[in-house]
């Protein structure tokens, strides 16, 4: 991936302009989500990898399974849904993930617009059919998106806080030139 070194700081993620990056695929930023959730003692059991054009699905499973090689735990892959649902004790995550390319703004505004749609689509009050240990748990949707300009635009003039916190929708931006993850809560303010 051709990359320039001209990012800025905000909110703790670089900011991506995509005049300036080949792309960031959804396989890459599904990859750091589930690194994330782990972290966050989520695990992920069920994993849709896209398919499609330039996505090499069986690649993506592969680091998936390795990244999973430590934990005793495998993930289920699915053909379809969310992009992943994971589960901890307390919180019961669904993710959709969005990679960007370097089509036009409009193109980066369909793309972003179906994936908010799809993050919206995935809630619900309750957990469907946790296990007994997480049968507390509370809804957390995910939508994980590359920190580009586009997106942060899209989100800041359509993904307020008042929807954020109604559906307890948490962004997760991925930065591509460290491959991490900044989490905005639902209460936080965009920068």
């Amino acid at each position: 991936m051709k990359e320039k070194e001209n990012y800025r700081t905000q909110n703790k993620a670089s900011t991506i302009n995509m005049n300036e990056i080949e792309t960031i695929g959804e396989g890459e930023v599904l990859l750091a989500t589930v690194r994330h959730l782990l972290k966050r003692k989520a695990i992920p059991f069920q994993i849709s990898v896209a398919s499609g054009k330039g996505i090499d699905t069986e690649q993506i499973e592969m680091e998936v399974k390795r990244i999973f090689g430590s934990v005793s735990f495998k993930p289920d892959f699915v053909g379809r849904g969310p992009y992943i649902i994971a589960v901890s004790e307390n919180e019961w995550w669904i993710v959709e993930c969005k990679g960007a390319g370097i089509g036009k703004t409009q193109t980066q505004r369909n793309n972003f617009d179906r994936a908010l749609a799809s993050v919206v689509s995935y809630y619900e009050d309750r957990p469907s059919n946790p296990p007994d240990w997480a049968k507390n748990a509370s809804i957390f949707l995910g939508l994980a998106l590359p920190a580009s300009q586009e997106y942060l635009r899209e989100l800041k003039r359509r993904v307020r806080a008042p929807l954020r916190q109604r559906l307890n929708l948490w962004i997760l931006l991925y930065d591509g030139s460290d491959k991490h993850i900044t989490v905005i809560a639902p209460t936080e303010p965009y920068k």
